[in-house]
C-alpha cells in the first residue's frame, strides 16, 4: 500500500500546477488495497510564502511498526511548483521507495519494494501515454 500526499507552505498553492500533480499521482495510483506487508506513506513538502522544507532530496520520517508504516518525505524544490515534471516527481517516489527498504528489513517486516516500483511504474504509464 502507498499513500501520496502533500504539505503545502502557502495558501497560493491551493490550485498551484504542483498540486494538481500530486493529486493526478494520487489518482492514478488507484484504490488502496491493505496488506501486512510495509506500507508507505509519501509525503511531498512544496515551498510556499509560510513554509519551506528544511531538507532537499528524500528522507525517511515517522515509523510504525504497529501499522507498519513509514512516512517518507520529499522536498520539492522551487523550479518544480509552477512547473512540475511528472518524470522528476515519480523519479522521487522512487527513490523514496528504495529508501526505505532498509527500515523494514531492521523492523523484521516484508517489505514489498518491487510491487511499489511496479505502482509507480503503473502510474508513470497512465500519466504519460
Amino acid at each position: 500500500m502507498m499513500y501520496i500526499g502533500a504539505v503545502f507552505g502557502g495558501p497560493e498553492l491551493a490550485d498551484a500546477p504542483i498540486e494538481k500533480a500530486v493529486r493526478l499521482i494520487g489518482k492514478a495510483r488507484g484504490l488502496l488495497e491493505k496488506s501486512d506487508s510495509g506500507a508507505l506513506d509519501i509525503v511531498f513538502h512544496v515551498p510556499g510564502s509560510l513554509l519551506k522544507p528544511e531538507f532537499t532530496g528524500v528522507r525517511t520520517a515517522k515509523f510504525s511498526r504497529k501499522e507498519r508504516t513509514l512516512m517518507l518525505q520529499i522536498a520539492v524544490p522551487d523550479e518544480q511548483v509552477h512547473s512540475p515534471d511528472i518524470h522528476w516527481l515519480l523519479d522521487a517516489i522512487r527513490d523514496a521507495v528504495r529508501l526505505a527498504r532498509p527500515k523494514f528489513e531492521r523492523a523484521g517486516i516484508e517489505y514489498p519494494e518491487q510491487e511499489h516500483l511496479a505502482t509507480v511504474d503503473r502510474i508513470q504509464m497512465q500519466l504519460l501515454k
